[in-house]
């Protein structure tokens, strides 16, 4: 998944094309407002970045504001820092990139774009490679300071494995950490966006309310359009964390309606701390 990022609609076009022409799926912002409220809901693998772009859209574009953006996604926490390249028409300008790359760009090209080494397609595919034996060599350094492969699997599986024995204990907590709310599945602390928390907390009211029910989509305040669409994203976000546990645990009718198959007394909420979320807090009050 990628992001590019750039306010001239004809460059714009032309790199987003290149990202498809990859087999990637991308987003595309014009300004700093609508890159961050992507980054925000959705985990790219990497950012292509213009650093001469407007706060908003119909704004004039600076160099600080891109400067600025590329400090807020250096910043993401962990699995959640995409790979970034920077775009500048300032490549002659060494100094400009210099501070790029101290900033934590990985890498930048040069506007406007030659078919050769500083090329989208180049960058994209150098930086890729790149992540992949980065990630490698972690996965090496993991597995030596904590025991073989078997080992590490089965704690990997822990939360996985422990739904096997019957249905997992929901913990609603909803504290913020870096826009980020929590829950844990059986222990084990899980990190969704807002819209996505608020979205499973949303089946697990209903599941705890209206055991087996399937509760429709188009009920749900958070999601008033694209509904698919977020559905799809904390899919994903779930199944990376606790592998296997949408498919197990949560049924689609077929008709736009779901159902979180958990007893309701396995399903708890911290009261204080789901303060900050009123309606859903009213709801499980009255269940």
């Amino acid at each position: 998944m990628a992001l590019v990022v750039e306010d001239d609609p004809t460059l714009l076009d032309l790199v987003t094309e290149t990202v498809e022409s990859l087999g990637h799926d991308v987003h595309a912002a014009s300004s700093q407002e609508g890159a961050l409220a992507l980054l925000e809901d959705i985990m790219f693998d990497y950012v292509l970045l213009d650093l001469s772009l407007p706060l908003k859209e119909g704004r004039f574009p600076r160099l600080e504001i891109g400067f600025n953006l590329l400090d807020r996604v250096v910043a993401l926490p962990g699995a959640r820092r995409p790979g970034i390249i920077v775009m500048t028409a300032h490549g002659d300008d060494h100094e400009f990139c210099r501070r790029a790359l101290l900033a934590g760009a990985d890498d930048f090209i040069k506007k406007p774009f030659d078919s050769g080494k500083e090329s989208p397609e180049a960058a994209i595919k150098e930086l890729l490679s790149k992540r992949a034996a980065a990630a490698q060599e972690a996965a090496a350094r993991y597995e030596a300071s904590h025991g073989d492969a078997g080992t590490m699997a089965a704690n990997e599986r822990r939360a996985s494995d422990s739904m096997d024995s019957g249905p997992p204990a929901i913990h609603l907590i909803g504290t913020y950490d870096r826009r980020r709310c929590n829950l844990e599945l059986n222990g084990k602390e899980l990190l969704l966006s807002e819209q996505r928390f608020r979205l499973f907390a949303r089946l697990a009211v209903h599941a705890k309310r209206s055991p087996g029910q399937h509760l429709s989509l188009l009920d749900v305040p958070e999601i008033q359009s694209g509904t698919r669409q977020a559905l799809n994203r904390l899919r994903k976000d779930l199944e990376a964390q606790v592998p296997g546990f949408w498919d197990r645990w949560i049924r689609n009718d077929g008709h736009g309606s779901y159902c979180l198959q958990i007893p309701s007394d396995s399903i708890t909420y911290d009261a204080d701390a789901m303060m900050a979320h009123s309606e859903l807090l009213a709801l499980l009050a009255k269940g």
